[in-house]
């Protein structure tokens, strides 16, 4: 079996938008396209995710090389899944990236310390960010009961396909995604409006929660976001 065909096709659904009907597919990341994913988490996670935006990693060429030097060393560490939307043109074939969603097998023996031990932080603004994930440890709570676990990395949509649904589909799918690598539960920080409604939408309960002028005091940086707490939501792989 090649590997193209063992890539999991998660969901087709379509949208209507002026009069026409757009087909879209989510699945699997496929291993020709990394460098691809890459770019799409250059160009549009970095400028859209909350902590990427707000430590300014976009607005530094080092900052930048140093997030995708530190990025590979963490996803080699820690295995991760990709999952991707594009036009479902009724082919096999892989469009361009519209979308995608990125999820980390956790353990609750994981040390943040630990692993920033193993790398040296250099930039100011990557020094930000990990401050920020310092900060985020401290609102863990239950999660850490369970062993191992998905851990959501971000979801991101191209601006000019927002509020067609891809971001919902994305969080209902995580539980599916769980449910097929065997796991008892998927969590994230949940950041913006949208986020958070699609997982109120899909049954998401919230883990912990942290107002953004408290994270803006302990971290020392701005968030520009629409909400005013951040979330720590989940959901279990069971129906």
């Amino acid at each position: 079996m090649s590997e193209k065909s063992k890539l999991k096709v998660w969901s087709r659904f379509q949208v209507e938008k002026n009069g026409s009907v757009i087909k879209f597919r989510i699945q699997d990341a496929p291993p020709d396209r990394k460098e691809d994913v890459v770019d799409f988490i250059m160009t549009h996670l970095l400028r859209d995710e909350a902590f990427h935006k707000a430590a300014g990693i976009l607005n530094n060429d080092e900052a930048k090389a140093e997030f995708m030097e530190i990025s590979k060393i963490y996803y080699e560490e820690q295995p991760h899944h990709i999952s991707i939307c594009c036009i479902d043109e009724d082919s096999d074939t892989v469009g361009e990236i519209i979308g995608l969603s990125i999820v980390i097998v956790s353990k609750n023996t994981d040390n943040f310390e630990d692993f920033v031990k193993q790398i040296q932080i250099k930039t100011k603004e990557m020094k930000n960010l990990f401050g920020a994930a310092k900060v985020l440890f401290e609102y863990n709570g239950p999660k850490n009961d369970y062993a191992k676990y998905h851990e959501g990395r971000g979801v991101v949509v191209r601006p000019d396909y927002r509020k067609m649904g891809i971001a919902n589909e994305f969080i209902r799918l995580r539980k599916a995604v769980c449910i097929e690598h065997s796991l008892p539960m998927t969590c994230a920080w949940m950041t913006s409006i949208g986020t958070q409604k699609a997982s109120d939408k899909n049954g998401w309960k919230t883990f912990s929660e942290v107002s953004v002028a408290e994270l803006e005091h302990k971290t020392g940086l701005t968030y520009d976001t629409n909400v005013s707490t951040f979330k720590l939501m989940y959901t279990t792989g069971d129906f």
